[in-house]
């Protein structure tokens, strides 16, 4: 029985077994391997039997899905193949081994697969994408009541989750306006967020995501 190998940015490898006629890959939980980071698309690719013979496509993601180096659009699948699909490494192997690779605890093939990369990271979650600085490209899970951006003894603010949708309170300047969507706020009056605006904290801007699976 063919397999997959998934081996996430933090080092982790888990295996699933292909046993459908077709298997999509990307970041909405609809697909049967969910890999929930920003880099994957929505529905980034698929893995298809025909005739015996196993085909991934790409399907017009945003980052492509590359094979053995190459960024491909369909291409027959070889044991020991090295896929990479947004910030994530899978390996085919044509060989099931459960006794050697651990599996993701799901119930079937079908079933949704949430990365250990984004514990706890659920659709109708919101998330907090850092654009620039040292640590662009780290996305936060707005999973508790209040998460708490910038620096305690300079330009701070808060996101409160809410019944009515995610908002944002300056805190504290520290001197330099923070901005929405590049307009100066006014600190301790809440905005309300919608997906895509971008808050810039001492010249660090983040795109705040909403929902998760959606882009």
């Amino acid at each position: 029985m063919p397999q997959l190998l998934i081996h996430d940015d933090s080092g982790d490898t888990s295996s699933l077994a292909i046993t459908t006629e077709t298997l999509t890959i990307g970041r909405r939980r609809g697909n049967a391997l969910c890999l929930p980071h920003l880099s994957v698309s929505g529905y980034h690719a698929r893995i298809i039997d025909e005739k015996g013979c196993l085909i991934i496509e790409d399907l017009d993601s945003t980052n492509g899905t590359i094979v053995n180096g190459e960024k491909i659009k369909r291409q027959v699948l070889v044991h020991l193949d090295d896929v990479i699909i947004g910030s994530y490494r899978i390996s085919y192997s044509e060989t099931y081994s459960p006794e050697t690779h651990q599996p993701y605890p799901i119930k079937s093939a079908t079933a949704p697969i949430v990365s250990p990369a984004l514990p706890g990271a659920v659709e109708d979650v919101a998330v907090i994408k850092v654009a620039t600085g040292n640590k662009a490209g780290s996305v936060v899970a707005l999973e508790k009541p209040v998460t708490t951006l910038g620096k305690a003894n300079g330009e701070m603010g808060a996101i409160a989750k809410k019944a009515t949708g995610y908002y944002f309170l300056p805190v504290n300047d520290g001197g330099v306006p923070m901005k929405h969507n590049g307009k100066g706020l006014t600190p301790q009056v809440e905005i309300k967020l919608v997906g895509g605006d971008v808050i810039e904290i001492a010249g660090e801007a983040m795109q705040f995501v909403h929902p998760y699976y959606d882009l």
